[in-house]
């Protein structure tokens, strides 16, 4: 068939089929994309033609006898796949241990090892016993995809029973001609940059670990494997580590056009863990697209799916085969915090396979599309429970750029000093659709929900004999908390609050979701001994030291608490210089309040790295000096500046926080003085 012939067969009508048109209705989106189904082709472009042999792997769906769809991970030398005619795919490879996958003679002996063990994949069935339609046909759907580039085709269409030309379950022998019935090229957003691994292999895994590719030993008599009883530990440890998965879907109706019909399958990616596992069940969010709702169109008319979660670095993969029903709004929250559409796939069978892949794969670079990933504190909020509504009651302006929100709450809380604050900001999201973003990836799933440290801290311990900083019930209930916040450039909801003024009348009300994290001031090694903790801040990074020391100050202990502080910023106004005051200023209190106990003793080292003339730097100077216990240098901490600042550095327990470059770059000073990577405490959301 020729490429003219079948260009004149693409009609710029629409061929959406009734389940993607009906969640693109329910969705509102069907008047923006409703023409945008003539952008698939009933063939591979030259570009797909070129593409497809420079691949090492290839992401294949078929269907089993019971038309279930599974996900397989096919591996080669560059060249197994190819395409000899514009409406062919031509498979050529050995799988099951990997004789001809590149890294195979590395990890050839590791994957022989427990090939014995490790159960066979369903794609040998499938492609020779699945489910037929008429003359013999099966449907399959697949994408290719350079993880180095992030570059994805995806296709589908049909393999006739004369194109199974070799199909060996006990070899792993494959070679197949693929007729090609559709083809799109995808974005590629939420796709992690990763590279084959060159190293040597680890060690061989043993049975053991082998054992959770089996969940009973009562067999299914149609798939030849036992019944399914639930993931194994060893096979929820993949789907929790995996930043992606491949998904299968199916709507297959012989009676409309083969570019409407047919299977599906393409890649969903995230943060690690960003599908999880609750019960038989496994959960994922479904992020901003293209909104053409392939696969959730193909859901909405057939709910029967396969997943691939694939561990990398081991060579591990589970393929899933189960029924998926798509969550909106409300209960897409109840089941994914925040997420706005979700996916939830009831499991019905699954197979891990350990070490079968014939090559290892590194992660290079996370996409920046990628949402963050909700905390198991988020996880675990009581959705029944009343929220917390925050007021804001005062704005302290600090510089143009920095002010802290004074919130009261509807009822008390509790936190550490140092935890954050989790805020839901959705009542404000009026942004519209886009596809992609490149100036700004993180929009087009912003939902809105922010966390910032608190700078505040509860009002004292709720026992004076509890010395312990890190339990929030340690700490008295607070009724009000801060919050210190930098204006971020393009920022939707640090501008929004910065323009925001003091209304009596209509008071700016917002729901506070939780607190949480595990930066805090670090309980003592010993009672008996001095506890001693360096902190080392950049910017806006302060914002948890605010607080820690606040909350340390109004504590007493029965051991001396010496805090000292390297605090980096650009200019003096950066730096607070009116909080540092009240942080080092003595505490009040009489002597026999105080009897034997301890209340910390700060003192902080400023780095201003802005450009300051002699002039200025002479008037900061004389301002530093009005601090007690504050001093100035100007320029950037090093290792040097670092020691001669906290002679006794190797002696303390260091929090670091910061932006991420000035974090990296502080690592690298604390390494070069020999300071343990144990002894040193980062502020890291995850989420």
């Amino acid at each position: 068939m020729s490429t003219e012939i079948l260009d004149n067969q693409i009609s710029l009508h629409d061929r959406w089929h009734s389940g993607e048109r009906k969640l693109q209705d329910l969705l509102q989106v069907r008047d923006s994309v409703k023409d945008h189904s003539s952008i698939f082709r009933p063939y591979l472009t030259t570009q797909m033609q070129d593409f497809v042999p420079s691949l090492n792997y290839f992401f294949i769906g078929t269907l089993d006898e019971q038309g279930r769809p599974w996900v397989s991970f096919l591996t080669g030398r560059k060249g197994f796949m190819s395409s000899p005619h514009i409406r062919l795919l031509e498979i050529k490879t050995r799988l099951e241990g990997g004789g001809s996958g590149v890294g195979a003679t590395r990890h050839h002996k590791a994957a022989a090892a427990v090939q014995s063990l490790s159960p066979p994949d369903p794609l040998f069935h499938n492609l020779t016993m699945g489910e037929t339609l008429s003359g013999g046909q099966r449907k399959w759907g697949g994408v290719a995809l350079d993880f180095t580039n992030r570059r994805r085709n995806k296709m589908n269409g049909v393999l006739m029973p004369d194109d199974i030309l070799t199909v060996d379950e006990a070899t792993g022998e494959l070679h197949v001609l693929l007729t090609v019935e559709q083809t799109i090229g995808n974005c590629p957003k939420y796709i992690t940059i990763r590279e084959i691994d060159s190293s040597e292999p680890q060690d061989t895994p043993d049975a053991k670990a082998q054992a959770g590719s089996s969940t009973s030993q009562v067999l299914d008599e149609n798939s030849r494997r036992p019944l399914f009883k639930g993931l194994t530990p060893e096979q929820t440890e993949v789907v929790d580590q995996a930043d992606c998965l491949f998904i299968a879907s199916r709507f297959i109706d012989e009676s409309i056009a083969d570019q409407t019909s047919g299977m599906d399958c393409n890649h969903r990616g995230g943060n690690p863990g960003f599908a999880r596992v609750n019960g038989n069940q496994i959960v994922f969010p479904d992020y901003s697209g293209n909104r053409f709702f392939n696969t959730l169109g193909n859901i909405m008319n057939d709910e029967r799916v396969g997943l691939l979660f694939v561990n990398f670095g081991a060579g591990d993969t589970l393929q899933v085969t189960g029924r998926a029903r798509i969550l909106i709004g409300k209960d897409a929250q109840e089941a994914y915090p925040h997420a706005q559409r979700v996916v939830q796939v009831t499991i019905e069978d699954s197979i891990l396979r350990v070490g079968s892949l014939p090559f290892r794969m590194r992660t290079k670079e996370l996409s920046p599309y990628n949402p963050a990933t909700p905390s198991h504190q988020q996880r675990g909020i009581d959705k029944s429970a009343r929220p917390v509504a925050a007021t804001l009651s005062e704005i302290l302006k600090h510089t143009d750029d920095i002010r802290t929100f004074k919130f009261k709450t509807s009822k008390p809380i509790r936190y550490s000093p140092g935890q954050y604050a989790v805020l839901d900001f959705g009542m404000f999201n009026t942004v519209g659709y886009r596809h992609m973003a490149p100036d700004n990836p993180q929009s087009l799933n912003d939902d809105y929900i922010r966390t910032w440290t608190i700078s505040s801290a509860p009002l004292g311990l709720s026992s004076l004999k509890d010395t312990k900083y890190s339990s929030p019930d340690a700490w008295n209930e607070a009724s009000e908390f801060e919050l210190t916040i930098k204006r971020k450039p393009g920022g939707a909801i640090s501008n929004l609050l910065h323009n925001l003024s003091l209304d009596t009348k209509h008071p700016f009300t917002i729901p506070l979701i939780c607190t949480g994290g595990s930066f805090v001031l670090p309980d003592p090694v010993s009672p008996l001994k001095p506890s001693k903790v360096m902190m080392i801040s950049g910017g806006i990074g302060s914002t948890p030291f605010l607080s820690m020391i606040r909350g340390a100050r109004q504590a007493l202990t029965d051991y001396p608490v010496d805090i000292q502080w390297i605090l980096s910023a650009t200019f003096l106004e950066d730096a607070l210089p009116e909080a540092l005051r009240e942080l080092t200023a003595p505490v009040e209190g009489n002597a026999s309040t105080l009897n034997d106990k301890h209340r910390p003793t700060v003192s902080v080292t400023l780095f201003l790295t802005g450009q300051h003339t002699p002039e200025y730097a002479s008037a900061v100077e004389a301002r530093v000096a009005l601090i007690p216990h504050v001093k100035v240098q100007f320029g950037r901490v090093d290792h040097r500046r670092l020691l001669v600042s906290v002679p006794d550095l190797e002696e303390r327990q260091v929090l670091l926080c910061g932006p991420e470059p000035f974090m990296d770059a502080v690592k690298t000073h604390l390494e070069v003085l020999r300071i343990p990577s144990g002894q040193i405490l980062t502020e890291e959301f995850n989420f």
